[in-house]
């Protein structure tokens, strides 16, 4: 039976109408369990004189680096004339023939090289193999790749140094082109099992496999591809029954058998965290999916769909969840043009298409300031996504606009439990914390935020004025933390001693009125001081206080001393702006 006929029969054979079939691209990453061991290469070559021969040596991977599968042996190289090099032009040495006063080298090339020694190209071969070989086991997959180029490059028909290739392809990402080199591979030597365990895409295609490859390879491949089928079914009907944690025990399964590099298992992971309301660790999943080659062959169904027409559905989900409305009606639109007749897709379609809408509705009366109305879209598009934190931390916009603070807490709560680290929201409800002067769960909020974004210079002003507020209202004196727009001057040794002994932070600012850059530092610091309304900013004029200035050393000017708690930790000299500035944030808040 023809190949093609054989391919024909074992679909036949198959359930058509079961809609877990494993994806096409899924079996490819399959690797396989055999280590690398040592090969032999032999290249045939017809020669008047001998048989030539020549050998690889591979030795065992470094910790860390990828295994390779192991081959019987290097494929034998067709008996075909190989040209090693001409002696003169032509290859025919005429009478007469007298040698030239100076050797010429020969090099590498493809015209005729005239005088001196013979090219080698075994040598050329060996050498590059092993070169690649060599990389490959370190890790160097660039310099691999060029080493089995050239080899090819001299003999493509080599079997052995295209299944390297593809290796080391898919080592670097390139997965289009991987796939072709295992193909152009099977062809030339359909009985290689290193060979059938690249090329698993499908049920059909693994099982056609499966029965032309060597017998040592048949077990492995026949458990790997029954481990599949039934996680695959497993997670399927999870997913239907809306059991979000089975299913992805079930995909995890799946990838820890091998298929780590396949798009619609990757994409099945991010949907199931997505369902989870875990949106971080969904979207860096899909971005891997993505980052996979599309051209892999696909199954017909994938989850009961056209496989791509799931991967946009999926897709259109996230973007919808990470507030990107415009990108994911395109997906959505995208995934119903390939697959227009199943409900799934179709629904995915309407809530996307519906939710954006509302969303955009929202938006348009939020910036004409009907807040009411706002909020009236905005709960049309909660009905259609009850979990996106970009809804909920809107509708918490209009409610604090409204007034109603305990309300914008409530639902910036419903916000922060999806998406943890969403700023908005943890903003929204900091302010609102302290507008009902609950100032210590203001202070929690706001640090937060600044953890997650240290740069936001409002935010840090809005956590100064929070904490002096927290401390004013647990009894503490914060008559000393001056909130104005100029720094305070020394005007005696007591004053300068009396504000660097009291809590927290000082800075003393060492100036002299005449200097150019203290000129052109003191609205800076005039602005720091403002900002941080919990630490205490301090000018000493050393013209009219030398003493002070001398007892602490400074000899250049402007210099910054800090000062916490009535102890020195920091000296600066002539810093730049964003140096001051973040040291000064740093002693501001740490205790």
């Amino acid at each position: 039976m023809s190949e093609p006929d054989q391919m024909g029969a074992v679909h036949n054979s198959l359930d058509k109408d079961n809609p877990f079939q494993i994806p096409e691209d899924l079996l490819t990453s399959l690797p396989s369990d055999h280590s690398l061991t040592s090969t032999t290469t032999t290249f045939t070559i017809p020669s008047s004189t001998e048989s030539r021969s020549t050998s690889a040596v591979s030795g065992s991977n470094p910790p860390g680096s990828p295994s390779r599968s192991s081959f019987s042996s290097r494929s034998t190289v067709s008996s075909e004339r190989v040209i090693w090099g001409n002696i003169c032009p032509h290859g025919v040495i005429t009478s007469g023939f007298k040698s030239p006063p100076k050797t010429r080298v020969l090099r590498p090339g493809h015209s005729d090289y005239g005088y001196g020694s013979v090219i080698n190209t075994r040598k050329i071969i060996q050498d590059a193999l092993q070169s690649g070989d060599d990389a490959f086991k370190k890790g160097q997959y660039i310099e691999a790749l060029e080493g089995y180029n050239r080899v090819l490059r001299i003999y493509p028909k080599s079997v052995t140094c295209r299944i390297s290739r593809a290796d080391t392809l898919v080592q670097l990402g390139r997965f289009e082109e991987a796939f072709r080199d295992y193909h152009v591979a099977y062809r030339r030597e359909q009985g290689n099992g290193t060979v059938h365990h690249r090329l698993l895409g499908a049920v059909d295609f693994a099982e056609m496999h499966m029965r032309l490859t060597s017998p040592e390879y048949k077990v492995d491949l026949s458990v790997k591809i029954e481990k599949v089928k039934g996680h695959l079914i497993r997670g399927g009907n999870a997913r239907r029954c809306n059991n979000w944690k089975a299913a992805l025990k079930e995909v995890d399964a799946i990838i820890a058998t091998g298929a780590d590099t396949s798009r619609l298992i990757l994409a099945f992971r991010a949907e199931m965290l997505l369902q989870l309301n875990r949106l971080e660790q969904a979207e860096e999943t899909f971005s891997k999916a993505i980052e996979l080659d599309s051209k892999l062959p696909t199954s017909a169904k994938f989850l009961g769909m056209v496989p791509e027409a799931y991967v946009r559905a999926v897709h259109a989900q996230i973007e919808m969840a990470m507030g990107r409305f415009e990108n994911a009606v395109e997906e959505a639109d995208r995934a119903h043009r390939v697959d227009k007749l199943n409900d799934e897709i179709s629904a995915i379609q309407t809530n996307v298409r519906l939710t954006s809408t509302a969303y955009l509705k929202g938006n348009m009366h939020y910036r004409e300031r009907q807040y009411w109305e706002a909020c009236d879209q905005y709960n049309i598009g909660l009905k259609y996504a009850r979990s996106n934190a970009c809804l909920l931390s809107n509708l918490a916009a209009c409610h604090w606009q409204l007034g109603s603070w305990e309300k914008c807490i409530e639902i910036c709560d419903q916000a922060l439990q999806i998406r943890p680290g969403y700023t908005k929201a943890l903003l929204r409800r900091a302010d609102s914390f302290a507008k009902l002067e609950k100032w210590a769960e203001s202070v929690r909020d706001y640090e937060a935020a600044m953890k997650i974004l240290p740069e936001i210079h409002k935010i840090v002003e809005a956590l100064s004025h929070v904490q002096i507020a927290l401390r004013k209202s647990q009894g503490e004196d914060v008559s000393h933390m001056i909130s104005g727009t100029e720094v305070t001057e020394i005007t005696s040794a007591e004053h300068f001693q009396e504000s660097i002994s009291v809590s927290g932070a000082s800075i003393v600012y060492f100036m002299e009125p005449s200097n150019a850059e203290c000129i052109q530092i003191s609205p800076f610091v005039n602005s720091l001081c403002t900002s941080f309304p919990l630490v205490i900013f301090i000018k000493v004029d050393i013209s009219q206080h030398p003493l002070i200035a001398k007892t602490e050393n400074v000899h250049a000017l402007p210099s910054f001393i800090i000062y916490k708690n009535g102890n020195k930790v920091k000296e600066m000299t002539c810093p730049l702006k964003k140096v001051l500035q973040s040291w000064v944030e740093y002693y501001s808040f740490s205790n």
